[in-house]
């Protein structure tokens, strides 16, 4: 895991949320930690994207909430952002969109500990929903194949939808290979026997010139 301290302008509370930052690394429980001090730019959000670290700790108004924050959060990567009660307000919509967690200033050792922990589960939770999400929007791209590839069977051969799916599932245990794959193959098939039904034939192009004009001309 990699966390990173975002260091703006120096002193005051700043320079606290270092102090505090490095003590919370120190602690033997964080050893499976990877920490690092980064210095706040305008194109931090670029570096990000490259570095791909876990987590950033942040105090305001040092690195200033602006566009490189949503730049940031939208790449997957957690924020802990130390800010005075007055300026959490600013922050409510991306709080409630991306893995940022607020901590009071000046900021203590606990408190910055368990921000970290609830951007770590926060990530966590997302990733998960995101593989659950991918894994659904599979199985109706492949039940759209499956519909497809049936639909061919019960108008080429007269059978049932029910008897279709039973041929799939049969070619699909002999071959031993998923069904979605041979009703792929079977609309592969389909678009090379007959592919004016499905959008490939090319219109027939013209050989040699174009023919000659033989409208009048009118002097």
């Amino acid at each position: 895991m990699q966390a990173w301290l975002v260091q703006g302008e120096a002193g005051g509370e700043r320079d606290a949320l270092g102090c505090v930052f490095r003590q919370w690394a120190g602690r033997p429980e964080n050893r499976h930690w990877s920490v690092d001090c980064v210095r706040w730019t305008a194109d931090l959000a670029f570096v990000v994207q490259a570095r791909q670290p876990d987590v950033l700790v942040v105090a305001e108004p040092g690195c200033p909430i602006g566009p490189w924050t949503a730049e940031v959060l939208a790449s997957g990567v957690g924020l802990v952002l130390a800010v005075s009660l007055e300026r959490a307000e600013a922050c409510r919509a991306l709080s409630e969109q991306y893995a940022l967690q607020l901590t009071a200033l000046p900021p203590n050792v606990e408190a910055v500990g368990l921000a970290i922990f609830n951007v770590l589960a926060y990530l966590r939770r997302q990733r998960g929903w995101q593989v659950r999400l991918d894994q659904l929007q599979q199985r109706v791209n492949d039940r759209i194949v499956m519909e497809r590839a049936m639909g061919i069977l019960v108008e080429r051969l007269g059978v049932s939808e029910k008897e279709a799916y039973k041929r799939l599932r049969v070619l699909s245990r002999r071959q031993r290979r998923q069904i979605r794959d041979i009703a792929q193959a079977l609309l592969d098939t389909q678009a090379l026997l007959l592919p004016e039904m499905n959008g490939f034939v090319e219109p027939p192009q013209r050989d040699g010139p174009p023919p000659p004009d033989h409208s009048e001309t009118v002097s």
